[in-house]
Parts: C-alpha cells; sequence; structure tokens
C-alpha cells in the first residue's frame, strides 16, 4: 500500500507588516531571507525558525555539542561555528543554531528540541541599546561584562532571555515563549519606530554575524 508522506507546515508567532522580497521552505518552516524595501537599519529579525536546544545535566562543562565547549559560569555564552550556547545556571544551557547546517542531538538525553516553544528576535545597528533602553531594565551596556553574554529578566514585562554580541555594530537576541512572540514584536516595532527599526529577511543576520569575524 502507498502511503504519503505529510509534511508538518510549522508558522511563526510573529508576522511583519512588510511586503516579502523573497522566501523558501526549510524543515517545514516559511522563512523570510529578505523584506523589500528594508532601508538602512536598525533592523529587527525573526529568528523563530532557527533550531534550538535546552541542555541540561550536572557539569555541562563536560558537553561538547557540535564540538564546541560549553562555558562554565552562568551568563556566559560561546559563539562559534554559526552557534550559541548560552549558560543559563549551573545545570542548564541554550543552544541556538543560526544557519541550514544540520546538527541533531535528538539521541542525547540531555538534550531537549525547543525550537517550537521560544520566538526568538534580533535587533542590529547603533541604536539597538536605545531601543532596549525603553523595554527592559536590563543592563545591557555593562562594561564588565565581556560580549558576547547572557541576562534575564523582563522585556515588555515578559520572561525573556538576552544575548548582547557586537560592539562596532551590537546585536541583541530576545527570546521569549512563542505565545509572546507576536506581543514582543509589536512592542519592539513601537519602540524603535524612532530610530527607523525596519522588519528584515535573514540575510540581515547572516551578513551581520559574519562581519563579527566568529571561527
Amino acid at each position: 500500500m502507498r502511503t504519503s508522506k505529510l509534511e508538518i507546515k510549522r508558522e511563526s508567532p510573529i508576522v511583519f507588516p512588510q511586503p516579502v522580497h523573497r522566501r523558501e521552505m526549510r524543515n517545514g518552516w516559511e522563512v523570510v531571507a529578505a523584506y523589500k524595501n528594508e532601508g538602512a537599519g536598525p533592523f529587527i529579525v525573526d529568528l523563530s525558525h532557527i533550531p534550538k536546544w535546552d541542555l541540561q545535566g550536572e557539569d555541562l562543562s563536560r558537553r561538547r555539542p557540535a564540538d564546541i565547549s560549553v562555558p562554565i559560569h552562568s551568563g556566559h555564552c560561546r559563539a562559534e561555528k554559526e552557534m550559541l550556547i548560552n549558560v543559563v545556571k549551573w545545570n542548564w544551557a541554550v543552544i541556538w543554531r543560526l544557519s541550514e547546517s544540520p546538527a541533531d542531538f535528538s539521541r542525547e538525553p540531555a538534550f531537549t528540541d525547543v525550537t517550537e516553544a521560544y520566538a526568538l528576535l534580533l535587533i542590529i545597528g547603533k541604536d539597538a541599546f536605545s531601543i532596549m533602553e525603553k523595554v527592559t531594565a536590563l543592563d545591557l551596556m555593562a562594561t564588565s561584562r565581556e560580549r558576547p553574554f547572557l541576562a534575564l529578566g523582563p522585556v515588555l514585562h515578559i520572561r525573556s532571555q538576552v544575548v548582547v554580541m557586537g560592539n562596532d555594530c551590537p546585536g541583541v537576541f530576545i527570546a521569549c515563549p512563542r505565545g509572546y512572540g507576536r506581543a514582543m514584536s509589536d512592542g519592539l516595532l513601537e519602540a524603535g519606530a524612532e530610530y527607523g527599526l525596519c522588519p528584515a529577511g535573514e540575510e540581515r543576520l547572516l551578513e551581520w554575524w559574519h562581519a563579527l569575524d566568529i571561527a
């Protein structure tokens, strides 16, 4: 008997009010590569589709996901091979895969796929901190902390994980529970309107990431 394979279509909780220039399907997700008239920035990019995992257990420093060492201390991050590993606390880290390259931890009991559990946004540009100051009391410009670093706390009164990267052209990642994704994106766009914040496709992420010259 011939059976057909049902392809699951996954939808981002975020919808930007911007005409799409180019899109593609990836692992069931409709990914926007570029919007029309993206402008000069700052940009907000929807990354809810990227693979995300929770890594939990004792002595995380012994783990090497994708052959990358996990930082020891809470709040520390490691950016390498188009991946971000962020330590929440001694027995919990989160991993974000920022590229199309595959990574499969499904056979590892310490890893849990949480891709669809979280919305993830990225704000890129020199005004990123000015925008974030309007939506959170977190100190994201702390000079005592080496970037990238992770901060935990409310953004727009929504429990969030915030990662700060870059110096000349900073970027701020904001992850929150999926159900708050639309409220988060709408609030950030409103807060960034005076700075010209506009939606951008995934290509802006890759362009910015490669400019950071991360190994």
